[in-house]
């Protein structure tokens, strides 16, 4: 027979089973190493156009909404090249003011432009329908005129799809040969191979190392535009679909003792972008995550493809045009004014626990977390030193899909007007908490 305080007691061990609280997962962490991994400097964001657009009169100091939304992101490096380079050829008589060719009225109207932005230009030379002459009279009037906005010339574009590495070598020298003849110490960048070439790299190098390279450079795109979703684009930077070559730049420029290495052309996807997918805010976490792994990698900057183009819809641009006049910015360009507020120095990596959708990285004292999930992460963070505040800037919008897209409260317009309202967040010695919405990036600049 059973006593009924026997009972009793064995009933209280199983409700006790029953009712005991599950254990809780870990509270989400992010960990910011003290030592730097890379570094990132002035002009890390910048932009590139086809050179089309100079003969048409795009880059006018005139233009004060365009000069304004150059100036949020610079000083930064404006490339021009893209496929119409090969197409635009240089006419020392004409009179300027034509999209099928450049004259030297449009190199003076790009000089002003630049110099009203405060930005320096990578200026790509026709090598597909030119000559190593003519190339030279043009390169002399353009290093002249541009003065100190000039970073470097470029020869052709992408001549992996119409040459071998040696073919295009030889054609290579007989251009620099004829510029730096006219141009004594012309800098220039190269080869700007697509994905999946960096075989180029390291021969390219060894042979123009001491011939004025001065920046080593690939263009990188995720896939066609007919193949473009969002999942796709934010799995992206960590399926080793860009890391390789990367790598490869850091290395030859390392071997060659190069100063610089860019990705000189770059998008989420070619031909265009896909629209729904690169011009939202799924975009500009994209954007920050890419450029967060050619910091990491010794990489000097990113030019992000844009403008507007005879030969596809550019639904990637950072900026948006009806025809040459400026009319807003999308994702892309978030994410780099995202970056660009994060300032200079040195990059950290961070360790993150609990948060699998979740990346972050410091740049100098300052600190991006970037959610591509679906939950909002509340996080303990530790910096990598000591701080009294954090202001907070949230890159946020309704939806990945959204075009919606704000930073501290304050979207982007047309004129590149720009007011954010950061929130300030207490630091206790180097710890902090902050919640990082679903499917947005938050960044605590600290002091």
């Amino acid at each position: 027979m059973i006593r009924f305080p026997a009972l009793l007691g064995c009933l209280a061990v199983v409700l006790g089973c029953l009712t005991a609280p599950a254990a809780q997962a870990a509270a989400p962490t992010v960990t910011v190493n003290p030592a730097g991994s890379g570094h990132v400097g002035q002009g890390f964001a910048g932009f590139s156009y086809e050179k089309d657009r100079v003969g048409a009169g795009m880059f006018d100091a005139a233009d004060a909404d365009l000069v304004r939304l150059f100036r949020l992101l610079g000083p930064s490096v404006l490339r021009i090249g893209g496929n119409l380079v090969d197409i635009v050829n240089w006419n020392p008589k004409g009179a300027g003011g034509s999209a099928t060719e450049v004259a030297r009225p449009d190199v003076v109207r790009l000089a002003a432009f630049l110099r009203a932005t405060g930005w320096q230009v990578i200026y790509g030379i026709n090598l597909k329908t030119n000559t190593p002459a003519n190339a030279a009279d043009e390169a002399q009037f353009a290093a002249r005129t541009l003065g100190s906005s000039l970073l470097a010339f470029e020869i052709g574009n992408e001549p992996n799809f119409y040459r071998t590495e040696q073919t295009y070598e030889q054609s290579y020298e007989d251009y620099v040969g004829a510029i730096r003849a006219k141009v004594p110490g012309a800098r220039f960048d190269g080869p700007g191979v697509t994905n999946g070439h960096s075989a180029w790299l390291a021969p390219f190098t060894a042979k123009e190392k001491d011939n004025g390279l001065a920046v080593l450079t690939m263009h990188s795109y995720i896939g066609d535009q007919t193949t473009g979703t969002i999942p796709g684009m934010l799995a992206s930077n960590g399926s080793g679909v860009f890391s390789k070559d990367q790598e490869a730049l850091r290395d030859a420029k390392a071997a060659g003792h190069i100063p610089q290495w860019r990705m000189s052309e770059a998008n989420s996807y070619y031909h265009g972008g896909t629209a729904g997918v690169s011009n939202v805010q799924a975009a500009a976490l994209w954007t920050l995550d890419f450029m967060r792994g050619i910091a990491a990698r010794d990489g000097d900057g990113v030019n992000f493809h844009g403008g507007t183009s005879t030969q596809f819809p550019l639904n990637y641009s950072p900026i948006v045009y009806s025809g040459l006049t400026p009319t807003g910015v999308q994702g892309v360009y978030y994410g780099e004014l995202l970056w660009r507020l994060a300032g200079t120095g040195a990059l950290h990596a961070a360790t993150v626990s609990g948060a699998a959708d979740l990346t972050a990285w410091g740049i100098g004292n300052n600190l991006v977390l970037n959610n591509k999930g679906t939950s909002a992460q509340t996080l303990t963070v530790t910096l990598s030193s000591r701080a009294a505040t954090a202001a907070e800037y949230v890159l946020t919008a309704p939806a990945l899909n959204s075009t919606a897209i704000t930073i501290a409260g304050s979207g982007v317009d047309q004129h590149g007007s720009f007011h954010p309202t950061p929130n300030s967040l207490r630091v206790h010695g180097k710890t902090l908490s902050v919640t990082v919405p679903a499917g947005s990036a938050t960044l605590l600049v600290t002091s």
